[in-house]
């Protein structure tokens, strides 16, 4: 006697199976590093999650996901070669934060854009349920567009819901422009608050005549072809601008952050974005950490891009040394870097911890022992120290990191300014000499260390961002109602198949 024929699935478990959904990041820290935390986020919500990298960057961020691919959650990573040689790219860079200059921006850029048609071939051998795509690779919203209607695209937008609302009024506003001097504040029109700035705090590709403004057009254009918008964010940061940002777009917002939420305690937060080659380094920071006062110490670090020129790595140096307080200043290993005796001098007695190479920035954070940030602002950074309750001394070096100190220290409250009247060309840096003095730096980091108001501002943001991503919070229901959207479309598009 022949068994029975498996029952075939019902139109219920259709419906609920697990979303497939591909996430793809722009090859540098700052967007892989939240995308890879956010494919495991959907993992763990019940998504069939596939991270997009190149094989360099696949190497890089790949050991989380297969710990969470262990654990059982459905995630992987598809690694995509990345055109280099077609596009004049030499080295085997396949990162932003690894050209050694700006000359290689241009080559550099070429390549992930020839990383269009292997992506559309991906889509159309194995088209998922959706994609979501970082908003500066326009190219993903419209790869194999004989799937537009049938896989639906989510931008990704690598910043906040502030920043955006400022970056789109200063596009379709040009307020910058009718200024008399690069030293006049003017408002941002029509965002919930009065925000000024000015013409030096703008991001560079929103000034006129800037190399840069035809590609954030195109980004701009992305509004029309993406489904919605999946920011890091959270209702209790930024609420309004999340609002008036689905508003001015007409497209829904889930703000599903803070991602790095995400990491628990263990080799996840040690090893994000470098791998288990550098988990004693970043056990040797902990350590040094470990032995000092709670709330005692200033975490500086300005990301992977930032190349401060050599006179400004001495004032920040001579300024940290002429606090008094703790330190641990990761001067990277893309910066030429100064040692003054002061800095030796604090080192060698114990007060500063000098890092020439990388720091596990989410854990470093949530230790106990660290009282502030001196950070670039750059946006993973701010919701990385939101999520830590930990108060921000806000330095702002290029893009919209200048909009987003207008969000920290002028709307949130969670930090203070260095002083930073305007900020760097990237790639550029050695022309822009010293634009933080040592006095000020000091300054500034003994009155973040001492402002208990500050603090308690910082720590309060803290707690709405760790409630933000609990059952029930704000970033929860967020990523659920993102699931939802996926799914409804899906059963609309296997309706219409059936028929």
């Amino acid at each position: 006697m022949q068994p029975p024929p498996p029952p075939s699935p019902s139109d219920e478990d259709e419906a609920n199976a697990a979303p497939r959904m591909y996430f793809i990041p722009f090859p540098t820290p700052g967007h892989a590093l939240p995308m890879s935390d956010l494919a495991r986020l959907f993992a763990s919500r019940g998504a069939d999650a596939t991270l997009v990298l190149t094989r360099a960057n696949a190497a890089r961020l790949g050991a989380p996901i297969a710990r969470a691919a262990a654990a059982g959650h459905r995630i992987r990573v598809h690694a995509l070669s990345l055109p280099a040689e077609a596009a004049g790219l030499t080295g085997g860079h396949e990162s932003a934060d690894d050209l050694p200059n700006r000359d290689l921006a241009g080559p550099f850029g070429l390549a992930v854009d020839l990383l269009a048609p292997l992506f559309a071939d991906l889509l159309r051998r194995d088209p998922p349920d959706a994609v979501v795509f970082d908003g500066v690779l326009p190219w993903a919203a419209t790869s194999a567009p004989e799937l537009a209607s049938s896989v639906p695209r989510y931008a990704f937008t690598g910043t906040g819901c502030f920043a955006l609302s400022v970056q789109r009024s200063l596009l379709l506003h040009a307020p910058h422009e009718s200024v008399p001097s690069d030293a006049t504040p003017f408002v941002v029109p029509g965002l919930p608050d009065a925000v000024r700035l000015t013409r030096p705090r703008l991001a560079e590709a929103t000034l006129p005549g800037a190399h840069s403004r035809e590609f954030l057009n195109r980004v701009f254009a992305v509004e029309r072809a993406t489904a919605g918008w999946v920011v890091n964010s959270f209702d209790g940061l930024e609420r309004d601008y999340v609002e008036h940002y689905e508003r001015e777009t007409g497209k829904p917002v889930f703000a599903v952050g803070p991602v790095c939420l995400v990491n628990g305690d263990g080799d996840d937060v040690l090893q994000r974005g470098r791998g288990a080659d550098d988990t004693d380094a970043a056990r040797r920071v902990l350590a040094w950490l470990d032995t000092k006062p709670a709330r005692s110490v200033a975490y500086v670090c300005f990301g992977s891009l930032t190349r401060f020129p050599i006179e400004q790595v001495e004032e920040l140096g001579l300024g940290l040394a002429a606090s008094g307080e703790n330190f641990v200043w990761v001067v990277g290993d893309k910066n030429e870097h100064f040692i003054s005796p002061e800095i030796d001098g604090a080192v060698s007695s114990g007060r500063g911890l000098v890092v020439t190479t990388w720091a596990p920035q989410v854990a470093v954070l949530r230790h106990v022992a660290v009282g502030a940030f001196v950070t670039h602002c750059g946006w993973g950074a701010v919701t990385e120290a939101a999520a830590a309750g930990v108060p921000v001394v806000t330095w702002p070096v290029f893009a919209e990191q200048f909009y987003n100190e207008a969000l920290v220290v002028g709307i949130a409250g969670t930090g203070v300014a260095v002083g930073a009247k305007r900020g760097y060309v990237w790639g550029r840096e050695e022309s822009g000499g010293v634009v933080v003095g040592r006095e000020k730096v000091a300054e500034r980091v003994r009155a973040a260390m001492a402002d208990e108001a500050l603090r308690r501002r910082a720590e309060d943001v803290g707690d709405r961002a760790r409630r933000a991503v609990e059952a029930g919070g704000s970033a929860y229901v967020a990523a659920g109602k993102l699931l939802d959207d996926v799914r409804r479309r899906r059963r609309e598009r296997e309706s219409v198949v059936k028929v």
